[in-house]
């Protein structure tokens, strides 16, 4: 049976607004940011998505975005979600980071592993074995969300996923990705962002 599940990026912070590197250090969530949160627990209602189990990134910014988004405390927090650590960059305007390549999805590959980060492949294969673990022991009614953060998600579904999506703009902060798992291959079905209320990604049924 396919299972269905949520992934979702955490609200705009105060480093996301000051244009600063947040990787492995945090900010909390700015106003915009807790209305982005509430937007997604609304879009959740009006889709009677009701969450069996939550789960979050050890981050604040992703914590608090859970709990804004499903009213719920009881969250289980997962090392494995955490964002892509950047290293020496840390907290550095965003102008510094290098280009990314776009070509492959491939990210800031391994550039800022010296600088003492992760690279890409680290990122996405945690990222998969943090959710697939999860997926393995949950059962096919369990509805479950998984909040996270851009580059950690962006890995994830560029190379854990099968075919995976061109979404037709910028990933939002709380963009709510929904899942599916065949007991073998992870697929992402639809892109959300819930505060313009408009889908980035709509998977159609010959895809």
């Amino acid at each position: 049976m396919v299972k269905t599940f949520y992934v979702m990026r955490h609200g705009q912070t105060r480093f996301n607004l000051q244009g600063r590197i947040q990787g492995a250090c945090d900010s909390p969530l700015t106003e915009l940011g807790i209305e982005q949160a509430k937007s997604a627990r609304q879009h959740f209602k009006e889709e009677g998505i009701t969450f069996t189990r939550v789960y979050s990134s050890t981050q604040e910014r992703a914590c608090d975005t859970a709990e804004l988004a499903t009213g719920r405390t009881d969250y289980i927090r997962l090392k494995g979600l955490k964002e892509m650590d950047f290293g020496s960059y840390e907290a550095h305007q965003e102008y510094l980071n290098p280009p990314l390549h776009r070509e492959d999805g491939s990210g800031y590959r391994d550039y800022f592993v010296a600088y003492g980060g992760e690279s890409n492949v680290q990122v996405y294969e945690r990222m998969a074995k943090t959710i697939r673990e999860v997926l393995e022991q949950s059962s096919d009614e369990d509805q479950l969300l998984f909040v996270s953060h851009g580059a950690a998600i962006t890995q994830f579904y560029r190379h854990a996923t099968l075919n995976p999506p061109v979404p037709n703009k910028r990933l939002a902060n709380c963009a709510i990705f929904k899942m599916t798992y065949d007991g073998k291959d992870i697929m992402v079905q639809s892109i959300y962002n819930p505060i313009e209320k408009e889908y980035i990604f709509e998977r159609k049924e010959n895809d």
